[in-house]
């Protein structure tokens, strides 16, 4: 089931969130499936790896226990992107459930996530920034492409245990 809210942080928190990885946190290269190959079709944007700054990881991951009521056990590889949104990549990840949260960039269908259902493009869900979607790992996902140069930054928490609150 994919879980859509909106509103993560309330707006204090944002901000400084926002301030902090535009000015505190260092991005470095990142290629699909760790490539050996570094070229541009294997780019897939710059990574912070959230365990790179504790605070900041542990604030990501309280506020997805409280807002989606859960207790998270494991992680692994999270991080903080900064994405051209230039192609469609579809992909599975290897964990139990993803928790996307759309820090910044353009707000639009266009510039969200998409999913797919049967190998089919399905579900789109729009960027908007503070919002934060949770899903089964094993969904095809992808982000969305986008004819006009965008970047955006999202968080991923890659969740390989976890426990449901409610």
């Amino acid at each position: 089931m994919i879980k859509i809210l909106d509103n993560f942080f309330d707006k204090d928190e944002y901000d400084k969130i926002i301030y902090h990885i535009k000015s505190k946190i260092y991005f470095t290269p990142r290629f699909f499936n760790n490539s050996t190959e570094k070229t541009k079709d294997n780019y897939y944007g710059d990574r912070f790896v959230l365990k790179n700054d504790k605070n900041l990881y542990n604030v990501f991951i309280k506020q997805a226990e409280k807002k989606f009521k859960i207790k998270i056990y494991e992680t692994f590889d999270d991080g903080i992107d900064l994405r051209n949104l230039d192609k469609f990549s579809p992909h599975i990840d290897d964990a139990k459930m993803n928790i996307l949260i759309m820090l910044d960039g353009p707000i639009g269908v266009t510039t969200g996530t998409v999913f797919y259902t049967e190998g089919e493009l399905d579900i789109h869900v729009g960027f908007r920034p503070n919002r934060a979607v949770m899903f089964p790992s094993d969904l095809y996902h992808s982000p969305h492409k986008s004819d006009v140069a965008i970047k955006r930054y999202t968080a991923s928490l890659f969740v390989t245990e976890y426990e449901e609150l409610v």
